[in-house]
């Protein structure tokens, strides 16, 4: 990951802390946002210098064993070879920690705000096609996906503030809900700041943790999803893009996918319902996916 990040909050555990086994921490030089703690570092593996990241569980949803299992068995089988080295596992305080390869690229957020000579439109198409391809995997071996609140339509007693506006689209939800068919392999966390990218191709897919079988339109709404900072999917044709790449590959149901994308939206609404410039954003796609979908 080229771009260096600047401490954004503390850290629930001091990385210089750790005890580590197999490898020497040398110094913290960038810290990428994430759920959890994550801190990107030189240290010392093997007698060499390296680049890698450190992930510490902040998050009581994080789960470093599925990640740790699973990037072990796409690698044993071949499966995706777009995936981090693990160097170390362990715990401190009752808190698990990992420590991964440094994969080389950029997120795409990052590359469309340093770059305005980049095709949106040729990266958003290889952006779909690569979620297609992690969905031929095969689940073998795979157990069901991690599910999060996220997955499922929101409830009062999650969230206080439910609009008028909010209630309407979770009627449709309620009234439309499909069956959840967990047989495809899916990533779980499948969205642009996981996706690492070099030479206008993907370099990279990081965070495993909600990986194996589940819902391919769950994963492929979650990667559509416009994030309170993103400067892409934030309009219907990035959307038909990304879609467009997706079908060169893959398949899939668009009732089941609408249904996804909407309670999608209409989660990232109410967890920031104090954001009016991103509300109206979310607003206007809510109404442009009901229409065009």
């Amino acid at each position: 990951m080229s771009k260096i990040y600047e401490k954004w909050r503390d850290l629930a555990i001091d990385p210089f802390s750790i005890d580590f086994k197999k490898i020497e921490l040398k110094e913290i030089i960038s810290y990428p946002p994430a759920g959890n703690d994550v801190v990107e570092c030189h240290c010392i593996y093997n007698n060499q210098l390296i680049k890698a990241f450190i992930k510490i569980e902040r998050s009581k949803m994080a789960n470093f064993n599925i990640e740790v299992e699973h990037l072990g068995m796409l690698n044993r089988f071949n499966y995706c070879s777009l995936i981090p080295q693990i160097y170390e596992t362990g715990v401190i305080d009752n808190k698990s920690y990992i420590v991964l390869e440094s994969l080389d690229g950029d997120r795409l957020s990052d590359l469309l705000q340093s770059n305005k000579n980049i095709s949106k439109k040729d990266y958003l198409l290889k952006y779909g096609s690569s979620l297609a391809r992690l969905h031929t995997i095969s689940t073998k071996g795979f157990d069901v996906a991690k599910k999060r609140i996220i997955n499922d339509i929101p409830s009062q007693d999650n969230y206080d503030d439910i609009d008028d506006f909010i209630t309407s689209i979770i009627k449709y939800l309620e009234e439309n809900k499909p069956k959840f068919d967990n047989d495809t392999f899916i990533h779980g966390d499948f969205h642009y700041a996981n996706i690492l990218w070099k030479d206008g191709e993907v370099s990279g897919i990081l965070d495993w943790e909600y990986s194996g079988k589940g819902f391919k339109e769950q994963d492929i709404a979650w990667a559509c999803v416009l994030r309170p900072t993103q400067h892409f999917m934030d309009n219907i044709d990035d959307i038909k893009i990304f879609i467009k790449g997706y079908l060169e590959i893959g398949t899939f149901d668009w009732n089941n996918f609408k249904w996804c994308l909407l309670n999608a939206y209409c989660h990232f609404y109410l967890m920031n319902i104090d954001n009016d410039k991103y509300i109206k954003k979310i607003k206007k796609l809510i109404l442009a996916v009901r229409e065009e979908f």
